[in-house]
């Protein structure tokens, strides 16, 4: 940006609001539907045993699903014709109407439906489905694309929606606590929980609706280069010769997992590690309560401080965002790593657990700007070298990785959970299960939350050595794009 017009479009007051608030929706049901669907299957929903098969199932054929239908509505975005709205907004005004619907549905199960073991099966795979269809057509990357070419002005309107976004967090994050404090007076959590879940959803879709529509949507290249159709070939072309967005898949194919891994397992761990009496299954509502609240923090807090602080990391000590990205990949390598020596060692006490969790996050959360750098980055690259608009297909890729490493993480938990039977009364939270084998179920969640997610990072920070645009490469690709 010129000196002078940092307060112009793209960084004028009304697109910075609309940024910062269209995803609410996104990152919201995108947290529900990591943290608590699972959870809410087996605990609260009240479909008994049938809960923890369901949700795994669901969880990978919904992955099948998606390697079809998600490159389909990638398609579907890159051939749409602008609108007056735009190319990109329409379709992030589906997303926000389709999560909310399939959310609340999801998560405020009507009673009579959970009477019938064909309606159990029936709802939940069609509104789980339906979410899956609304968060691909969410294209905040693709938008941001077309806002601007500058690699700082786009590191910043990243930070909005990270810091920002964290208002819609603090409900998100605070919910369980929430539904226990509403549980006092309600008196059954099934009920508590689908309450809780229309107060917090409706708003947030409201907001997420005015900040799309806050935001203008940028020029895109095919209106100037009378760009033809994409075809089955454009879509082969692209993974053939955009090497970054392979680069940058493949790694994030290990590290996506890390974020779904941790909060996939956190809150079960949480629960019976600290707040549950194994020799009566039952578990202190208000330790539970309170710890789930400093998870929400633990959650919250750390991504809101990288956030503000990584774009002057990134220009500071950082000749690349790719370098930046592999630093803190590295990091949080090093934190989960101490958090399953603590365990070994005996002295992964709450307090632990919350200091070594919020490094972990903080670390994470360093890589979200530069991590956003590199989508565009790669959706130029494309542009580039295809010279097609192929931006909602490389959206799509991370909209599927992204979904996939979610469920893939929910269903890993649910597999622990079919192996020992796991078991808890919808009205009273009380485990009802075999009791001795929550031990070794804690294990496996330390394991799956520390160690595997280190593992995945190292691996990760290797192949994203090989991103090709930086320096020279980078200078010519926008010389040419910009011509």
């Amino acid at each position: 940006m010129k000196k002078g017009t940092k307060h112009a479009y793209p960084l004028d007051a009304k697109t910075k609001f609309g940024f910062s608030t269209m995803c609410w929706i996104n990152q919201g049901c995108a947290s529900f539907m990591t943290s608590l669907f699972m959870l809410y299957l087996t605990d609260y929903s009240g479909i008994g045993a049938l809960a923890v098969t369901l949700g795994t199932v669901l969880l990978l054929l919904g992955r099948v699903i998606d390697a079809v239908d998600d490159p389909i509505q990638g398609w579907i975005m890159d051939s749409a014709k602008p609108t007056k709205f735009g190319k990109y907004k329409p379709f992030i005004f589906i997303s926000t109407v389709l999560s909310a619907v399939s959310v609340i549905c999801l998560f405020a199960m009507p009673g009579a439906v959970t009477k019938s073991p064909v309606a159990i099966v029936v709802w939940v795979i069609f509104f789980y489905l339906l979410y899956d269809i609304g968060a691909s057509f969410y294209a905040e990357r693709p938008l941001l694309r077309t806002l601007t070419s500058d690699a700082d002005a786009r590191a910043k309107l990243m930070v909005y929606p990270r810091v920002f976004g964290m208002l819609i967090s603090i409900p998100f994050a605070f919910f369980l606590a929430m539904v226990e404090g509403l549980n006092t007076k309600v008196g059954n959590m099934h009920d508590s929980f689908a309450y809780m879940t229309l107060i917090i959803v409706i708003p947030a879709a409201l907001v997420s609706l005015l900040g799309t529509a806050c935001v203008k949507e940028g020029k895109h290249a095919s209106e100037e280069k009378n760009e033809t159709a994409i075809t089955v070939k454009d879509i082969v072309n692209m993974f053939k010769t955009n090497k970054a967005l392979l680069v940058t898949k493949v790694s994030g194919l290990f590290s996506g997992f890390v974020w779904t891994l941790v909060f996939a397992t956190t809150t079960y761990y949480i629960k019976w590690a600290y707040c549950a009496d194994l020799t009566t299954g039952a578990v202190d509502s208000q330790k539970f309560a309170t710890y789930t609240m400093i998870m929400g923090a633990m959650q919250m807090l750390p991504f809101m401080l990288a956030a503000i602080v990584s774009p002057w990391m990134m220009k500071r000590f950082f000749k690349e965002p790719v370098d930046f990205s592999i630093f803190s990949m590295m990091s949080c390598a090093v934190a989960e790593i101490a958090m399953f020596l603590c365990y070994i060692l005996g002295i992964l006490s709450p307090t632990m657990f919350f200091i070594l969790l919020f490094i972990v996050m903080f670390t994470m959360g360093l890589g979200f700007v530069p991590g956003g750098v590199l989508d565009s980055e790669t959706m130029d690259y494309g542009m580039w070298k295809t010279k097609k608009e192929v931006s909602g297909l490389c959206q799509a890729v991370s909209n599927f990785l992204s979904k996939a490493q979610s469920a893939l993480s929910s269903a890993l938990v649910g597999v622990i959970l079919i192996v020992i039977g796991y078991k808890v009364d919808s009205v009273t939270d009380t485990y009802i299960g075999d009791l001795a084998a929550i031990p070794s179920m804690l294990i496996w969640f330390v394991i799956v939350l520390s160690l595997a997610p280190a593992a995945l990072n190292i691996i990760a920070s290797v192949i994203l050595k090989f991103y090709p645009v930086k320096g020279e490469v980078k200078k010519r690709m926008y010389e040419e794009l910009n011509d």
